[in-house]
């Protein structure tokens, strides 16, 4: 079986004392502090280019107009903002091991600024007041950069927000500082400074449309109210976030921790080389503290594709055809590496029906048990309604402010975290025995979003069947069906199966299972699925599984496509419509049941 690195995160509960847990909320409370000075100078900065855009609008420039005009008025301070980045980075490569800086063309205009910095930079270097030099030229990009930055001209960026803040953080509270940032490790202000990065950019990306769903303008968070998070780096070559033993783990700044269950399976494999730590994420969920330890572990993957290349034979794994094509865009050739397990072989293909209710699996998920093809959702929140009733109504007699509301916070928060864990341990038991006992799994693709939509209506025109669908949406999002689709994205690579997501969904709900005749006059709503042609009658969910896999056949080709699925999981070259025999990995009406 192939072996390849692939980046997997190991869970673990912690057991911290109370004076552990005061720590890492201080650490949370560090990342959440500069998460929210991060968007404080993202929002400062776009505040500042929104105001100059509606200036130009108002005297009558059209959108793009005004674009140009404020990139126009910010040039000048942008070129300088160039010329001294270089004169920077020049004066650390004279630093032992440091790379030499690419050749510089310095913009127009800026000629006279680069020279003067050139001859410093030699006189620097003939004196040995590099050091000096190199500080002075910091503090002078990290200042135009924040005059910049306050005209609206560029947005920082996280490496921007760290080097303002390092500015900063030795002034008084009262004056945006954080002179306590000594009492924590750094790294809890640089991921806050990342997390802030990434919500800035999927709000940006889904503004224009780049990115699927609707990411709202970020929001500060708050104490009490925001998920309590951080983030802890290393050096891989001088590790510091280790396992001690199998039952504690330690983390800079932190300490030894003891783990709640045990680090037996990470610490093994970290012993024998296996596995290297990278990071660690420290997270509160409801009453405990989690951590997920980030590793690049070597492990068997049972199905790989190789990216050859022609001109010096290099070989490159990767774990999907579709990476594999593009690197052999420009030059080179793929090659499949591996197969799917015999236990996949014998299972085949499968289709998963997603429903509220149940998973309707047109294979036994268990091959001992017929009866598998239906699995019911465990419906922990349906089964917690009336505790959750009660607790919160308790909370809502509270006070604010009062201890008795912070101890009703705390119990319906226990409360929300135990359906979740309860919840997910379903959803990763069931993806894994479909990613590893089924060569091709395929299933809808679903839009959850307009599925669990309100059917309230408009105080114009009210909406039918209100109670109902309330009911529904939550059942449906009680199954966690956009979770396990996301799971079965990574445990089909992991595990050498094939996720196909039907492009066409809607279709299914419409097409006869036994015949293949589409009966457009059949309502989704009907729970029976009656086919005109044929005369069959079956249960809606049972009718849309046994048409998922035909229609994943269709949608397969000999060639993998951009989600990374191919028809020929061996590598034999058999057009998408043959037969073939049991294990081969292609998709037949008789592999439907």
């Amino acid at each position: 079986m192939p072996e390849t690195q692939v980046l997997r995160a190991y869970r673990f509960a912690l057991d911290p004392t109370d004076a552990e847990r005061v720590e890492l909320a201080r650490y949370a409370g560090a990342c959440r502090w500069a998460y929210n000075y991060a968007l404080a100078k993202k929002t400062e900065s776009h505040r500042a280019w929104a105001a100059r855009r509606a200036v130009y609008l108002g005297a009558g420039l059209s959108e793009a107009e005004a674009k140009a005009r404020i990139k126009a008025d910010g040039a000048e301070l942008t070129d300088r903002i160039k010329v001294w980045d270089h004169h920077r980075k020049t004066l650390m490569a004279t630093t032992p091991g440091k790379q030499a800086v690419a050749p510089f063309q310095p913009p127009a205009g800026q000629e006279a600024l680069a020279h003067r910095l050139a001859a410093a930079r030699a006189d620097a270097v003939a004196t040995g007041r590099e050091s000096r030099l190199l500080a002075e030229a910091r503090t002078t990009v990290n200042s135009l950069k924040a005059e910049a930055f306050s005209a609206g001209f560029r947005t920082p960026s996280a490496m921007d927000t760290s080097a303002l803040w390092r500015m900063d953080r030795d002034l008084p509270a009262e004056e945006g500082g954080s002179p306590w940032w000594g009492e924590v490790n750094v790294y809890c202000f640089t991921s806050g400074f990342d997390r802030a990065h990434v919500a800035w950019k999927n709000w940006l990306e889904s503004l224009s449309g780049r990115r699927a769903g609707h990411c709202g303008y970020p929001r500060f968070r708050k104490k009490g109210r925001a998920a309590e998070s951080f983030a802890l780096f290393h050096d891989v070559k001088r590790p510091i976030i280790r396992l001690d033993g199998y039952r504690r783990l330690v983390m800079p700044g932190l300490g030894s921790i003891r783990i709640h269950d045990t680090g037996k399976p990470l610490a093994r494999l970290v012993h024998r080389g296996q596995a290297v730590i990278q990071s660690v994420t420290v997270t509160r969920g409801g009453h405990r503290w989690y951590v997920s330890v980030l590793a690049k572990v070597r492990q068997n993957i049972p199905l790989l594709w190789e990216h050859i290349d022609d001109e010096d034979g290099t070989r490159t794994p990767y774990l999907t055809r579709a990476h594999a094509d593009r690197a052999a865009e420009r030059l080179g050739r793929v090659r499949q590496i591996g197969g799917p397990t015999a236990r996949q072989r014998t299972g085949g293909p499968v289709s998963v029906g997603l429903g509220s209710r149940y998973l309707t699996l047109s294979s036994p998920l268990h091959p001992s048990d017929p009866t598998s093809t239906l699995v019911e959702h465990p419906r922990p929140l349906t089964d917690n309604m009336a505790k959750l009733t009660k607790t919160q109504r308790a909370l809502a007699r509270t006070a604010k402010g009062s201890r008795r509301r912070a101890k009703s916070t705390a119990r319906l928060a226990r409360l929300h975290h135990q359906i979740a864990v309860r919840r997910a341990s379903f959803l990763h038991g069931v993806s894994k025995k479909l990613a590893t006992g089924f060569t091709h799994v395929a299933i809808e693709d679903l839009d959850l979003t307009a599925l669990t939509a309100s059917a309230g209506g408009t105080p114009g025109k009210q909406g039918k069947n209100v109670e109902a669908k309330a009911r529904f949406n939550r059942h449906l999002l009680d199954a966690g069906l956009g979770e396990l689709r996301r799971q079965l994205t990574y445990k089909t690579v992991w595990y050498g199966s094939q996720l196909v997501v039907l492009d066409n969904a809607g279709t299914t709900t419409y097409t006869c299972g036994k015949c293949g005749v589409r009966n457009p006059s059949s309502a989704p709503s009907n729970r029976g699925f009656y086919c005109p042609s044929c005369g069959g009658v079956l249960h809606r969910h049972e009718n849309t599984t046994a048409d998922v896999v035909p229609s994943a056949r269709g949608q397969l080709t000999p060639v993998a496509s951009d989600r990374g699925e191919t028809l020929n999981a061996r590598g034999v070259s058999v057009s998408p419509g043959s037969r073939k025999g049991s294990g081969q990995g292609a998709l037949t009406r008789e592999d439907t049941g």
